[in-house]
């Protein structure tokens, strides 16, 4: 999963929506001492989704399908075709508009900029000024991202070019999405009800 279901499937509470985005910037359990327990939890939800994620059926059966090289890479670029169908799929998933949503992490994420690790602070604020969270509906936006992935990859690799994926694989990325979602919505309900002080990872 990237940003977008992180933020939405973190719920309503702005520690942990703070805590599914530091999910990617944030490593190990010693890293954790430092963030206070909401964002912790973020964190931990975070890492959780991304393991949920990759070991159900319909990811795996998906991948299975993808020849090189592009298997290789199928991960991260259906990470943000998810949030692509997220968007497409949103009135679903939510009961909020997806304006007043982005707005609100907008909001969030200006408020809490002077935190942020570096990088998260820059992309927060390109995140605003471009309008992110509501266009993943856009293949113009898609194509951005992808860039972008590849920019900070470095290495060759088809990542630029990961809207391909979506010409070849576009109703097998949304029936793969629409059987994950509401699997991970569940399992992330569970998991903000359950025990605070639980530090496993399943």
């Amino acid at each position: 999963m990237n940003h977008l279901a992180h933020l939405l499937l973190a719920g309503p509470d702005p520690d942990h929506r703070l805590g599914a985005l530091l999910g990617d910037h944030v490593k190990g359990r010693e890293s954790l001492m430092e963030l206070r327990p909401r964002l912790v939890r973020g964190v931990r939800l975070h890492r959780k989704i991304d393991l949920w994620s990759d070991r159900h059926l319909a990811v795996t059966r998906l991948l299975a399908q993808m020849q090189p090289p592009w298997r290789r890479y199928g991960g991260i670029i259906l990470d943000v075709l998810f949030d692509h169908m997220l968007d497409r799929h949103w009135a679903v998933f939510s009961n909020q508009p997806i304006n007043e949503f982005a707005a609100e992490v907008d909001a969030l994420l200006a408020r809490h900029r002077f935190e942020l690790p570096t990088r998260l602070a820059r992309f927060s604020i390109w995140a605003a000024r471009v309008g992110l969270w509501r266009r993943f509906s856009e293949r113009a936006m898609l194509d951005d991202i992808f860039q972008r992935l590849q920019t900070r990859h470095g290495r060759p690799s088809p990542l630029a070019e990961g809207t391909l994926l979506l010409d070849r694989f576009g109703p097998e990325i949304e029936q793969a999405f629409l059987e994950l979602f509401p699997y991970l919505d569940a399992r992330a309900r569970l998991f903000l009800e359950s025990d605070p002080q639980s530090l496993a990872v399943d």
